[in-house]
């Protein structure tokens, strides 16, 4: 065989290598976070609870903040995409790793690229970021974003909320999807304070399963957030998930297992 010929033959072995390597359908995690706004709740101190500030908002680029946590270095995730200000959104960061793949169904040494996505809503825009994720945990959906020199699309898997619950002060959540629509839900988590009697019902009745609710007052901080997409990382049940996030908020907050279990509601 002609050495040039046999050049490409190897080529072409070596990428259906990867190709198969990989799984095709990405695991994707998309969270809204509206930042923290010292108008709605202490968010201890001016700048940490800037409505729109970035940099320093307490849910956002403080030290605990989701954008400042998966951004460390020893989170396991590259950040991919950086989309600036569009409406009530002020920034979305895109992140990906690649886990394995076997725990999905596929085989040994097979991987699959989990991908998650983090959207800042501007603090005084809360209640379009509470409907955003409804919509989102409701009727699923795709997101565009850019890797490298091109543009990908891919279907959502889990819809999650980080912030304050609006909720409590009295906003409502959207009327629930009729019938037809409620085979579009998909799994949905809500990191805020006493999100079980709010959020959970209604998200269970639009057909969203719910993978982690709160039943007391918390802190939705970043640590809480890698602690529930690592579990979901590798396929793991709603328990486990609440187990990893009690373990994250104990380890993180200082209190023991008991106190930080007596936070998190247990799976329905």
């Amino acid at each position: 065989m002609p050495r040039p010929l046999r050049l490409l033959l190897v080529l072409a072995v070596i990428l259906l290598a990867a190709t198969s390597a990989q799984a095709a359908e990405p695991l994707v995690i998309q969270v809204i976070v509206p930042l923290c706004s010292n108008a709605q709740i202490d968010c201890g101190s001016n700048v940490a609870g800037d409505p729109d500030r970035l940099d320093t908002n307490l849910y956002w680029g403080a030290a605990f903040g989701h954008r400042r946590y998966f951004d460390r270095k020893k989170s396991g995730f590259t950040r991919v995409d950086v989309v600036p200000a569009d409406g009530p959104r002020l920034e979305r960061v895109v992140y990906r790793r690649l886990v394995s793949a076997e725990p999905f169904g596929g085989k040994r040494g097979e991987t699959l690229e989990q991908i998650v996505v983090l959207d800042a809503y501007h603090g005084d825009s809360i209640d379009r970021a509470v409907e955003a994720f409804w919509h989102l945990a409701t009727r699923g959906g795709r997101i565009r974003f850019h890797d490298g020199g091109k543009e990908r699309e891919a279907r959502i898997s889990v819809a999650g909320y980080a912030g304050h619950n609006r909720l409590m002060d009295g906003v409502r959540l959207p009327p629930t999807p009729g019938p037809e629509e409620r085979g579009r839900a998909i799994p949905s988590f809500v990191l805020a304070c006493d999100s079980e009697p709010y959020f959970g019902p209604a998200l269970r009745a639009a057909g969203s399963e719910t993978w982690l609710m709160t039943r007391s007052l918390m802190a939705p901080e970043g640590y809480v957030l890698d602690a529930v997409v690592n579990a979901i990382g590798v396929h793991a049940p709603p328990s486990t998930i609440r187990d990893r996030a009690v373990d994250a908020y104990a380890k993180w907050q200082k209190l023991s297992r008991r106190a930080a279990g007596s936070i998190f509601a247990k799976p329905r």
